[in-house]
């Protein structure tokens, strides 16, 4: 390992934990499309890992999701790639591999402490897509670079136990909002932020 490699690691770092802030800030916070993520990330609530190696791994993400389902006051951790060389449907595949490796290494019965999510930058940005609410959900989850979002069971499950599609109610809350404010507007802001990472990278 040469001296400058520790440097680029620590800056790649920084630039992908910044650029998950902006959408984390001006798409999910900003345009309301996640009931409680202002509120966990202005707790603290939220943990983050970025991941250099250029390969999925799974153990990574199995040994984050220990760390923080060991400290009671995360809600939600997000496990950053910005070295990840996979199309949506290959990380859509490695979000499944990790759900279930988690599920494996349980007793049985036993649920994962952590709902997995994939977002990814090459995510269909149809605008017609936004026309019903199931399918406003790739058009939006367009993070800077490949992520696993994962959400503490507990939440959703407490209110899936009232008899709430959870789900549902916050899919067709966000497209009545994108909407509204239109598709177009969201886009710019996306399309912003993965320029925004182009650019930081190719000076890194």
């Amino acid at each position: 390992m040469t001296r400058a490699e520790p440097l680029v690691t620590a800056a790649l770092v920084a630039e992908a934990l910044r650029l998950n802030a902006r959408y984390v800030d001006e798409v999910v916070i900003g345009w309301g499309l996640c009931p409680w993520a202002a509120q966990a990330w202005r707790a603290g609530a939220v943990a983050r890992r970025v991941l250099v190696d250029p390969t999925a791994g799974v153990d990574p993400v199995l040994a984050f999701v220990d760390e923080i389902a060991a400290r009671p006051a995360i809600s939600i951790g997000l496990v950053i790639f910005p070295r990840l060389d996979l199309d949506e449907t290959a990380f859509g595949t490695f979000a499944e591999r990790v759900r279930r490796a988690d599920r494996a290494r349980r007793a049985p019965g036993a649920a994962a402490p952590f709902l997995v999510a994939a977002f990814h930058p090459a995510f269909r940005a149809d605008r017609a897509a936004t026309a019903e609410p199931s399918t406003l959900v790739p058009f939006i989850r367009r993070t800077p670079d490949p992520t696993l979002q994962l959400v503490r069971a507990e939440i959703l499950n407490g209110l899936a136990h009232e008899g709430r599609d959870v789900s549902a109610e916050i899919a067709r809350a966000n497209q009545a909002t994108v909407a509204a404010r239109t598709p177009e507007a969201l886009d710019a802001v996306l399309r912003d932020i993965r320029r925004d990472r182009e650019a930081a990278y190719a000076r890194i």
